[in-house]
């Protein structure tokens, strides 16, 4: 809602209209009149209020006149809405996308599952690990409850015990991280949206190949994604900017399944402490 003039208050004619070293849209909006009703007006106005229709709040300075008047520049930026007509949403002086890899050491104990012959079991390898006779593990055996000597013969579990032999205990992973950072005039719309859950960066608005690294909506589009990140931040030349960032997992990495448990991530997930009810937990 726009701006109320106080009394014996007037806009002037040396208001301006442009465009910035930044290309971005301004337009200065003036007011002269009484000091005391100008000062009370500019301590009421927030950076991002409406001044005037599809103008908001950036900056603003009054500065004092002959006598008891003064001048008030209020400096504004364009905010059209997108497309909600009662909730209208700051427009982005910039969208900037980066893609970048991140390393993550991932215990051998990943490899584990559950289908024996097919997979390495956990059970068994965690079995081996804890028989406190070095000869009995030396040839792949341990000493079941029931006091029974028991032989892994396995295949994919004696392969995994075999890189514990040689002391590996984790692989080397590289993820792919997806970071959006807008820059706004005003403070951003949101911050800590889907922050922890399964969600899908969308870079498919941007048309212009220059606005975004090439091939990210293939990598996209390949992976599973985990949002990590969702800042806003205010700079020293009062903008802000909104930063988003997912961390993706190939969803060839688990046979076409979820890289990303749902279990965990998605957005019906476990509460914590685990809570096993009807619907099977709830977003914690």
């Amino acid at each position: 809602m726009a701006i109320t003039i106080p009394s014996g208050c007037y806009r002037q004619p040396t208001e301006s209209k442009g465009v910035d070293a930044s290309g971005n849209s301004r337009f200065n909006y003036v007011l002269k009149g009484p000091y005391s009703s100008l000062d009370s007006l500019a301590d009421s106005i927030s950076q991002g209020d409406e001044i005037i229709a599809g103008w908001y709040a950036s900056s603003q300075d009054l500065q004092r006149g002959n006598g008891d008047t003064g001048t008030l520049t209020i400096s504004c930026v364009p905010a059209p809405n997108d497309g909600a007509q009662q909730n209208p949403q700051p427009t982005p002086l910039k969208d900037i996308w980066s893609i970048r890899s991140v390393r993550n050491d991932v215990s051998v104990m990943a490899y584990c599952d559950v289908s024996p012959g097919a997979n390495p079991l956990l059970a068994l390898v965690e079995a081996w690990m804890k028989e406190p006779d070095g000869e009995l593990a030396d040839e792949l055996k341990f000493r079941a409850p029931d006091g029974t000597i028991r032989e892994i013969t396995e295949g994919p579990t004696v392969a995994l015990i075999n890189k514990l032999r040689k002391g590996v205990e984790s692989v080397i992973r590289f993820y792919p991280v997806v970071t959006r950072t807008r820059t706004y005039a005003v403070p951003p719309p949101k911050c800590l949206e889907n922050l922890g859950y399964i969600d899908t960066p969308d870079a498919s608005g941007i048309q212009d190949l220059t606005k975004k690294p090439n091939g990210i909506t293939t990598a996209i589009a390949a992976h599973e994604w985990l949002k990590i990140q969702d800042d806003a931040v205010e700079g020293t030349d009062g903008k802000w900017q909104r930063i988003e960032s997912w961390m993706g997992i190939k969803k060839t990495d688990n046979n076409g399944g979820h890289p990303w448990d749902p279990d965990l991530y998605g957005p019906n997930r476990w509460t914590m402490p685990y809570f096993q009810g009807g619907g099977g937990g709830g977003a914690a």
